[in-house]
């Protein structure tokens, strides 16, 4: 693996995980999904992913990194929904005590947040070779 994507693989997982402790220390993480017809909308975690995917994608400067991008999400959505379901009691809500309900009552925060993590990897790859030399001005890539 390339430094450079290593670098954008610890970039985006530093900010994932900055944002998580900022949301955390100013109480936001209870209050901040709007709840839809079709599941919660996190959008503080939609926006997160898109700024920390961004910045791993101008860091990364490399179009393998989108697809990692699609991976950090990924694995915190993963082990968020096994933690839950770990710890559903008989009196919990029934979207929490089974992998598939957690994962269908999810689904659009989950399809959203990796769209914005694509999307961040996308346009901060762009950005960083843009700033850093090497897109020309049409915005092809020089050699």
């Amino acid at each position: 693996m390339d430094k450079r994507i290593l670098l954008g693989c610890l970039g985006g997982a530093g900010m994932l995980l900055l944002f998580g402790l900022l949301t955390k220390l100013f109480g936001l993480d209870a209050r901040q999904a709007i709840d839809t017809g079709i599941g919660p909308l996190p959008l503080i975690d939609i926006l997160a992913a898109l700024v920390s995917m961004f910045l791993g994608g101008a860091l990364a400067r490399h179009a393998r990194f989108r697809w990692i991008a699609l991976l950090l999400p990924s694995a915190m959505w993963a082990l968020t929904l096994f933690a839950v379901v770990a710890m559903a009691q008989p009196d919990s809500p029934p979207p929490m005590r089974s992998i598939g309900a957690a994962l269908k009552y999810n689904a659009l925060a989950i399809a959203l947040t990796l769209a914005a993590a694509f999307a961040g990897a996308l346009l901060g790859e762009r950005f960083g070779r843009k700033r850093f030399g090497a897109l020309g001005s049409d915005g092809l890539m020089r050699r």
